[in-house]
């Protein structure tokens, strides 16, 4: 039973790190349109684009820490297939949970690099209303994939708290029907 439970929990983390490796090529995508100017990825705003764009601690940070939080994934999902010695319950709760705050915390600040570089208030509302500057596609799919991500951490998160309810099933004698 408990190399099928590896195998299951191997999946979703492995969904989990493709679904992060996923978040950090989405990052990549054109973000942000302003009229008559090229279009800005959230790698770009983290990172600066050339004359237009500063590079921004914050965004780099966020970028680093979902880069640490896929390959704690990676790390996971790896040691999940290979039955690795040390990995209990307790390593695989601690791993899942570090794995899914890192990509939900680096992915939502990476999502924010619209309003972090303040490219939102170099331009007016009216303008976005008219049409002359907006968000595309890197915008929107980027926290989804990240907030995939982070639930397909759940279940290797859980591990201590499953084991324990099975071992609570198994020990309570069963339940004999009440009769009124």
């Amino acid at each position: 039973m408990k190399l099928k439970e590896n195998i299951k929990l191997f999946i979703f983390e492995a969904a989990a790190a493709l679904c992060g490796i996923l978040t950090i090529v989405f990052a990549a995508l054109p973000a942000y349109f302003e009229a008559d100017k090229a279009d800005l990825s959230l790698l770009e705003m983290a990172f600066g684009s050339g004359d237009r764009i500063q590079s921004n601690g914050l965004l780099i940070m966020a970028f680093i820490i979902l880069v640490l939080g896929v390959v704690c994934s990676i790390a996971l999902a790896v040691f999940q297939i290979l039955h690795v010695k040390f990995l209990n319950d307790k390593v695989i709760t601690i791993m899942a949970i570090a794995s899914g705050i890192l990509v939900l915390v680096g992915g939502i600040i990476l999502t924010c690099g619209l309003f972090i570089s303040g490219l939102d208030k170099a331009n007016s509302s009216l303008g976005f209303t008219q049409g002359n500057w907006g968000i595309k596609s890197g915008m929107i799919i980027t926290p989804i994939f990240t907030l995939i991500s982070f639930a397909l951490c759940y279940p290797s998160a859980l591990i201590i708290l499953h084991h324990k309810d099975v071992a609570d099933k198994e020990s309570k004698p069963a339940n004999k029907e009440v009769k009124m």
